[in-house]
C-alpha cells in the first residue's frame, strides 16, 4: 500500500512585505518530500494549522477553495501514477501537476507480481507448481527486504544493480538464515525477473546481468540395493505405510519424481512391439518428455494398484501431499533401520545411479529416461559410480594375482 501524506501549511520564512505569508502545500511520499507554493497568501492571525484553512477572513472562502482544489488535484495525480505504469515518486507528481509528461518506469515488485501470475496459468501446463511456489516465496522476501532496508514498498528496476544483488544476499544468508544454495536460489530468480524485464521492454538491460552467485554442488546419496531390499520386505501393519512404501519402491525402479508419480495415470503406460510395458509421459517440472520399460519389481507393484475398471486420466496411485509423504517415509526408515533420511526424492537419485548406472547402463540412456534436457544435469549421479569402479578395480586385481 502507498504510503503518502498531504499538508498545507504557512511558510513563515517567506513573510511579504504586506505581513501576509504564502501557503504552501507538503507531499510526502515515501521517504521522499516536495513542498509547492498554492499562489495565495494570508496573514497569520486568519490560518488555522489543526484544520489547515483559513477562518474569519473576508477572503476564507476564496483561498479555502483554492486549497481543497489544489488537495483534489493532489489526490487525482497519485491515483493516475498508481493506475498507469509509471513509478509512483515525486519527481512525476511535481511533473504531472505542471502538465508534463511522465516516462514510464516499471518496479521489481510490480513487475515480479506481474510475472507471477502469467507464471500460475501455466502451472501444469508449462511449469510445477512447485517453481511458482518458489516465485511467490522470492516475492515475498523480496517485499520484505526492500521495506526493511529502503523503508519503501516497491523500487524502480533501474535501481536494482550489483550494490542491491549483493545486500539482498546478506540479507538473505543473515536475516533470513538462508544456506549457500537457497540464497543462490534466490538471485537466480531475481536475475530471471530481470531478463524477463528486458524481454518484455520494461528495461533495456539486466542491470545485474554481472552479478555471479554460486551454487555449492550437492553430493547426491542413493540407497544401496541391501536397503532397497530391506524396504521392500518390510512387514508394515498399515495400509497406509504400505502403499506409501510401494510408491516408493515403484519410484526406485522407475525414476519418477514426486509430481510424476502424483500424475502418473494408465493413459501413460504403452506397449512396445516386444510386448513389454514402458512408461512414456511429461516431466511436470519441465515438460520434457521420457520413456522408461518397466522393469518386473515396477510390474509387480503397478499390478496390485491398477484398477479393474481403466479410467485413462485416473491417477494409478494414493499419492497424498509431499509433507505426508515425507513423514511416512521417516516412519519406514525407521522400522527398516535405515541410517539414510528417506523422502521423496531419494528414489530418483536411487534409479540413476544404483539401479541403472552402477549396472553398466549408459549415462546417455539414464538422461533420457529421467526426462533431463541436458546430460551435464545426469553427470552428477555418475559420481556414485566411483564405488563400481572400485569394486571392478578390485576384481581385476585379483585376477592379476592368480595369473
Amino acid at each position: 500500500m502507498l504510503n503518502y501524506n498531504i499538508s498545507f501549511y504557512l511558510r513563515t520564512s517567506r513573510k511579504q512585505e504586506d505581513g501576509k505569508i504564502p501557503i504552501y502545500t507538503r507531499i510526502r511520499l515515501e521517504n521522499e518530500r516536495l513542498e509547492i507554493s498554492i499562489n495565495q497568501s494570508i496573514e497569520q492571525k486568519f490560518w488555522n494549522n489543526n484544520r489547515q484553512q483559513v477562518i474569519k477572513s473576508p477572503d476564507a472562502a476564496l483561498i479555502n477553495s483554492v486549497i481543497n482544489e489544489f488537495h483534489t488535484d493532489l489526490l487525482q495525480v497519485i491515483t493516475n501514477l498508481q493506475l498507469s505504469k509509471a513509478d509512483v515518486t515525486i519527481e512525476n507528481v511535481r511533473k504531472l501537476l505542471k502538465g508534463e509528461q511522465v516516462v514510464q518506469n516499471y518496479c521489481l515488485i510490480k513487475v515480479l507480481e506481474e510475472h507471477n501470475r502469467n507464471f500460475e496459468k501455466l502451472v501444469g501446463v508449462q511449469y510445477s507448481y512447485g517453481s511458482y511456489k518458489n516465485y511467490k516465496t522470492t516475492l515475498a522476501f523480496l517485499k520484505e527486504f526492500i521495506n526493511n532496508r529502503y523503508k519503501r514498498h516497491d523500487l524502480p528496476l533501474k535501481q536494482i544493480d550489483h550494490k542491491f544483488c549483493e545486500q539482498y544476499c546478506i540479507w538473505l544468508t543473515t536475516v533470513k538464515t538462508c544456506h549457500q544454495n537457497g540464497t543462490g536460489k534466490h538471485i537466480q530468480r531475481l536475475k530471471k525477473i530481470l531478463n524477463y524485464s528486458a524481454r518484455m521492454g520494461y528495461i533495456i538491460n539486466n542491470p545485474a546481468a554481472g552479478y555471479v552467485v554460486k551454487i555449492k554442488s550437492v553430493a547426491r546419496v542413493a540407497l544401496t540395493w541391501e536397503e532397497i531390499n530391506s524396504i521392500q520386505q518390510l512387514q508394515l501393519k498399515t495400509e497406509r505405510l504400505q502403499s506409501i512404501r510401494d510408491i516408493f519402491v515403484f519410484q526406485v525402479f522407475t525414476g519418477l519424481a514426486y509430481a510424476d508419480i502424483k500424475a502418473f495415470c494408465p493413459r501413460h503406460l504403452w506397449k512396445n512391439i516386444d510386448g513389454k510395458v514402458w512408461i512414456r509421459m511429461e516431466r511436470t517440472k519441465t515438460r520434457n518428455t521420457f520413456t522408461v520399460p518397466l522393469l518386473p519389481p515396477a510390474i509387480e507393484i503397478l499390478q496390485k494398484y491398477m484398477p479393474k475398471e481403466i479410467n485413462p486420466e485416473q491417477p494409478v496411485f494414493p499419492v497424498v501431499s509431499n509433507q505426508k509423504m515425507n513423514a511416512n517415509l521417516k516412519i519406514i526408515q525407521e522400522i527398516a533401520g535405515i541410517n539414510k533420511s528417506l523422502h521423496t526424492h531419494l528414489p530418483r537419485h536411487t534409479f540413476a545411479s544404483t539401479v541403472t548406472l552402477l549396472n553398466g547402463v549408459p549415462i546417455e540412456t539414464v538422461s533420457k529416461m529421467l526426462g533431463h534436457s541436458k546430460i551435464t544435469m545426469t553427470q552428477i549421479y555418475a559420481k556414485v559410480g566411483e564405488l563400481k569402479i572400485a569394486g571392478d578395480m578390485e576384481l581385476l586385481e585379483q585376477k592379476l594375482m592368480l595369473n
